[in-house]
């Protein structure tokens, strides 16, 4: 018995040892298969991380541990998702109506174990993907091998992912379950990847509420089908036209795939939906069928009704929102009685805003957003036009950064004038689309256009000393069509020069030396100007100078009268004494006398 004992453990130990080779070699073999593939994902990341820094020893060490890691957020990850959700949708279909359908099963026999097996093996790939997806730890993106493969067994992704790759296949072997599709219904539990990435999709995608929509009537189809799979396996199990509710296979095309599954779908619509109208069941199975699809029928109903509701709701939300105003717009037009060709034109400017799906208001779009991304929202729509204007050419980085956060858009109608011939100049304006006219005063002549990406008003808002024009409007400047210019106001300007006294100053001469190519410069008012400028910290020297003379003589002046108070105070209670002592001497002769003695 202790020899048996010893060679069973021997071979115990064996075949454990066989496994964990068999292991390593099928670990090493799929770390060789995918190592290009994640070197390529992991590609742009490392260069992310290492650009503008010198790569020290220990990050070299570090990035050895960096091998083979998958960021969820990038756009691999999102495309093999894509390819999971196809593998995971073909289970979800196909098994049932095979397991069903035996007709569907017997003809394509061949072609199911090919997409069983590639489906598999899509699983097992996405099953080693997964153990090398980061993660955020404390708000840090985790790369260390060991920490990604712990985080993904102690998921719950692990386990489902282990319970769908269970070989059940090898129950094929069995005679009564020889190639029995049921049996990889265990390939269902990976379902969740095809829900996450419906939810991934539903937050990239441009029209989220159509996506929505897609996603409740795939559900329904999807229910269906199980549904009418289900009627026509429970047929088969009672026999086919055994009585009225069961599949008739007795009819003249009952032995048809495509009547079957077709009657079945059909049959299966009637009832979740509640519509009826189908033959009653008679046995208690049949009962308790039906019974559940109605059930099931009056939640599926309620979805339906309320997940499409929901999203006509959300998709009108907008075009509501724009008709209140716009609504409020005439109202208020109406009662302080607004001539009919302002009116039109309002209104036409309202439908030019709606057709161009344009956003009057950025700032309250993009209100829930934190500063650093409004910022670079801001820079990627707004930067290169304002880099076309001249004077901001070669200006700081951090200067055009604040202002184009200062940057508005205006919409002006056909016919608007964008500013007149001797307005004080308040904004700057860069044209993103349209076209504008430089005009005579009375509007007859047309001496320019000014098309997209032209720039006018920057040098009104500089308030350059010295400048013929005195910061007025040269020109008149008036929209031909629907012209959507950015604005940005001379107290924004200043606002941010405030912080950028150098930037100022460039500023300030490069505008002198646009005016001095057209004439528009005062020499000598600019270099007065530029002397009084230069003599400000002097003059503000002398006045904090005398300031701080005034406060010196004021406390000096408080200290004399806080001692004169006091001494004044003291011989005032000196001479308070003296006057009780002589009131009490005249009522006291004898305290008199001997007072004057004293004395």
């Amino acid at each position: 018995m202790s020899n048996d004992s010893e060679q069973t453990a021997a071979l115990h130990s064996d075949d454990l040892q066989t496994i964990i080779k068999t292991s390593n070699r099928f670990y090493y073999v799929i770390q060789l298969i995918f190592a290009p593939l994640n070197r390529i994902c992991c590609r742009s990341q490392r260069q992310k991380e290492s650009q503008g820094t010198d790569a020290s020893p220990t990050q070299a060490v570090g990035e050895e541990n960096r091998n083979w890691i998958v960021d969820p957020s990038g756009s691999f990850y999102y495309y093999w998702s894509a390819i999971v959700s196809l593998a995971v949708l073909y289970n979800l279909t196909l098994l049932i109506g095979r397991s069903g359908f035996l007709l569907l099963q017997d003809r394509l026999l061949i072609l199911w174990l090919i997409c069983d097996y590639l489906c598999d093996i899509c699983y097992i790939i996405d099953t080693f993907i997964q153990s090398r997806k980061t993660y955020l730890d404390q708000g840090l993106v985790v790369h260390d091998l060991s920490k990604l493969r712990s985080h993904y067994i102690h998921s719950r992704a692990f386990l489902l992912d282990i319970l769908s790759l269970l070989p059940t296949d090898f129950l094929y072997f069995i005679p009564k379950l020889y190639l029995l599709p049921s049996l990889r219904f265990n390939r269902l539990f990976r379902v969740y990847r095809f829900v996450e990435f419906s939810d991934k999709v539903e937050t990239q995608t441009n029209h989220p509420n159509i996506f929505r929509l897609v996603s409740l009537l795939t559900t329904i189809v999807i229910l269906i089908h199980w549904n009418a799979c289900i009627y026509f396996i429970i047929s088969r199990w009672i026999g086919y036209s055994s009585d009225s509710w069961v599949y008739n296979m007795t009819a003249p095309t009952g032995t048809m795939l495509s009547t079957q599954y077709i009657y079945c779908f059909f049959w299966s619509t009637l009832v979740l939906t509640n519509i009826g109208e189908v033959p009653p069941p008679e046995s208690d199975i049949e009962i308790l069928f039906v019974t559940t699809n109605f059930l099931l029928g009056v939640i599926v109903f309620a979805t339906i009704v309320g997940n499409v509701g929901s999203i006509i709701a959300s998709m009108n939300t907008v075009r509501a929102d724009f008709r209140q105003k716009v609504d409020q717009i005439k109202q208020y037009m109406g009662f302080r009685k607004v001539g009919t060709e302002l009116e039109r034109r309002v209104i036409t400017w309202f439908d030019y805003l709606w057709l161009q799906k344009q956003v009057a208001n950025e700032d309250e779009v993009l209100d829930s957003l934190p500063q650093k991304l409004r910022v670079e929202i801001a820079s990627h729509v707004h930067l290169a036009a304002l880099k076309r204007v001249p004077i901001f050419a070669e200006a700081q980085p951090g200067l055009l950064v604040e202002l184009v956060t200062r940057l508005k858009l205006q919409i002006f109608s056909p016919g608007d004038y964008v500013c007149k011939k001797g307005d004080i100049g308040k904004e700057m304006y860069i044209i993103k689309r349209g076209r504008l006219s430089v005009v005579s005063d009375d509007g007859t002549k047309v001496f320019v256009n000014l098309e997209e990406g032209s720039v006018f008003g920057e040098i009104s808002i500089l308030n350059i000393p010295g400048s013929k024009t005195g910061n007025r409007r040269t020109a008149n400047i008036r929209s031909v069509g629907y012209s959507d210019l950015f604005c940005l106001t001379k107290q924004d300007l200043w606002e941010v020069l405030a912080e950028y006294p150098s930037a100022r100053d460039t500023l300030i001469e490069r505008g002198k030396a646009h005016l001095r190519k057209d004439n528009l410069l005062d020499e000598d008012a600019a270099q007065t100007a530029q002397l009084d400028q230069a003599a400000i910290p002097d003059k503000v020297a002398r006045i904090q100078e005398n300031i701080d003379k005034l406060e010196t003589r004021i406390a000096r002046i408080m200290g004399e009268y806080k001692a004169n108070m006091n001494a004044l105070g003291q011989r005032l209670q000196a001479i308070e004494l003296l006057t009780e002592e002589k009131h009490e001497n005249a009522l006291d002769p004898i305290g008199t006398t001997t007072y004057a003695e004293d004395v």
